[in-house]
């Protein structure tokens, strides 16, 4: 049974290419080294520092200065691979996803692509200094009803390292927890006017 992934809608820029079927890395690791290196470089250094940090925060208080310290250079490596992995980003094969997961990704194009039909996928995520390479199939497609040249496709993941899974995990769950306290703040908000206008009517 295939294992289910939680998904969350969210605008990312993807890169998709349709590739004939003998393009598809037949293991995990033929998907390492056909994968750019700077992919592997942001998602293994992502992993290392956030065990790292972890670590340190572990210790207690006195680390609190180191970790903060060692934030701040992540910060900057993360900068510099932002740039980095931008280069690998094509303008020919960008799409926007509307909703994306650690099992598939949805995106929006006007292109026609057929059911099964295998794709090279890559994954942006600038907030994350993260970007994952990895195929899947065209598993569903909806036409859109604003638009019916427009169709939103979904594209399993096929062949994708566990440490990039790892990573799409906790992408959603950060937006998830980012999307929660925006509509909290916003309840709050709208609360705090209704009280305003019950206190202060016209």
């Amino acid at each position: 049974m295939t294992q289910q992934y939680f998904s969350i809608k969210h605008s990312l820029s993807v890169n998709i290419e349709p590739v004939s079927i003998d393009q598809v890395p037949t293991s995990r690791l033929a998907l390492e080294n056909e994968m750019p290196i700077p992919f592997k470089m942001a998602n293994d250094v992502a992993e290392i520092d956030s065990s790292a940090l972890r670590s340190i925060r572990n210790i207690g208080e006195q680390a609190d200065a180191l970790a903060d310290f060692l934030q701040m250079q992540n910060n900057k490596i993360n900068l510099i691979m932002g740039y980095v992995l931008a280069q690998q980003d094509h303008p020919e094969s960008r799409f926007d996803t509307s909703e994306f997961g650690a099992g598939e990704v949805k995106f929006l194009a006007h292109g026609d692509l057929a059911l099964e039909q295998a794709v090279r996928i890559k994954i942006f995520l600038p907030n994350d200094s993260s970007a994952i390479y990895c195929y899947g199939t065209i598993s569903a497609r909806e036409v859109q009803e604003t638009d019916q040249s427009l169709i939103e496709y979904t594209a399993a993941y096929t062949r994708i390292r566990d440490i990039d899974r790892e990573i799409l995990i906790r992408a959603t769950l950060r937006i998830q927890q980012l999307q929660l306290k925006q509509r909290a703040e916003l309840r709050q908000q709208h609360d705090l006017k209704n009280d305003d206008q019950q206190h202060n009517p016209q």
